[in-house]
């Protein structure tokens, strides 16, 4: 057993971490947090161990991430620390499910679940979920899963995790053209974001706010919207979510007839997803070129992006996505 004095320390370091990675800045979170992996103390290994993993995931850095989560999960359950081994069970789902490996995100999410039964653990394996169910097309299963979610979220005071629910809330809202329920999600998640302090959160909602904008006519606004995520997404070192802005700018620009500026936006987006081997980006970039291309009415280029998008959506298992791009004749070459 630590003493009182130890823990104190280990406490305020992983505070200042935890204070770095929420507004973050994941440089200065791992820097605070690597000490703390040093510990003789199974528990306190974990904790950093745990952390160093969700910094590297949210970095964009995959193999990293399952390595440090891997190391957490082997030492929680030397401490009999179930709920911190759950958390490094569902950090692996996580990799799993950027990487668009979702049979094994949905297995570790499983896992993660029977080894806890705290609610608002419980919360965001079941947030994790719905995610799955949504990208493969079940939009009833993913809503009630968020909205349960978001329900454990608010009723045991977790904030940050309340505000991911409001943005998966939005997106549903939105696959189903349900503008200002949307909007009001994703306003609701804007807020809340603000006030914590979460820039990282405040650019993802930018984006995902982008499908509304351009819905409602208000192309200049989108795009700027997408230049605001940029930003923040260099300022805290995450490429991945610099990549999904260009591709969103890219699809902005394509609704307001910029073709031009659509290609450029989409191929750094696209150089972004090969780089960093993030499939579901790279099918989703594909999709958009087929999407321009058809616009510019370059129908063989378009063939091609065409076939492309559909092989990724498939590998994923993303059957709604597929499903929706056959329904639409491809354009002749």
């Amino acid at each position: 057993m630590q003493s009182p004095e130890r823990r104190v320390i280990f406490e305020s370091g992983l505070a200042a971490g935890e204070a770095a990675e929420d507004r973050g800045d994941y440089v200065q979170a791992a820097a605070l947090y690597t000490p703390l992996t040093e510990e003789r103390s199974a528990e306190f290994r974990a904790e950093g161990l745990f952390r160093l993993g969700r910094v590297s995931w949210r970095q964009g850095r995959f193999e990293q991430a399952v390595a440090f989560y891997e190391d957490a999960r082997t030492a929680a359950r030397s401490a009999g620390r179930r709920d911190l081994e759950a958390r490094a069970e569902n950090g692996i789902g996580i990799v799993h499910y950027s990487r668009g490996e979702y049979a094994q995100a949905r297995a570790a999410y499983q896992v993660a679940m029977e080894r806890t039964t705290d609610p608002v653990l419980i919360g965001r394996f079941m947030l994790n979920m719905g995610v799955i169910s949504n990208i493969e097309g079940n939009l009833d299963n993913a809503l009630w899963h968020y909205m349960r979610a978001r329900a454990l979220f608010r009723d045991n005071g977790d904030r940050p995790s309340e505000a991911l629910a409001l943005q998966n809330l939005g997106m549903i809202y939105a696959d189903r053209q349900e503008w200002e329920a949307s909007a009001d999600m994703y306003d609701q998640c804007l807020g809340l974001c603000e006030w914590l302090g979460n820039r990282p959160m405040v650019a993802k909602v930018l984006l995902n706010q982008t499908e509304v904008l351009v819905a409602r006519g208000e192309f200049e606004r989108a795009v700027h919207g997408c230049e605001l995520s940029m930003s923040i997404s260099v300022e805290v070192g995450d490429e991945v979510e610099r990549g999904e802005a260009f591709r969103w700018q890219g699809y902005a620009f394509r609704k307001a007839g910029r073709f031009d500026d659509a290609e450029l936006a989409l191929k750094e987006a696209l150089r972004v997803a090969q780089r960093f081997r993030v499939k579901l980006l790279e099918a989703e970039v594909s999709r958009e070129f087929w999407h321009l291309k058809r616009a510019a009415q370059d129908g063989e280029a378009a063939e091609r992006w065409r076939a492309k998008a559909l092989d990724l959506f498939r590998q994923l298992g993303a059957d709604r996505e597929v499903a929706a791009m056959e329904r639409e004749p491809a354009p002749e070459a």
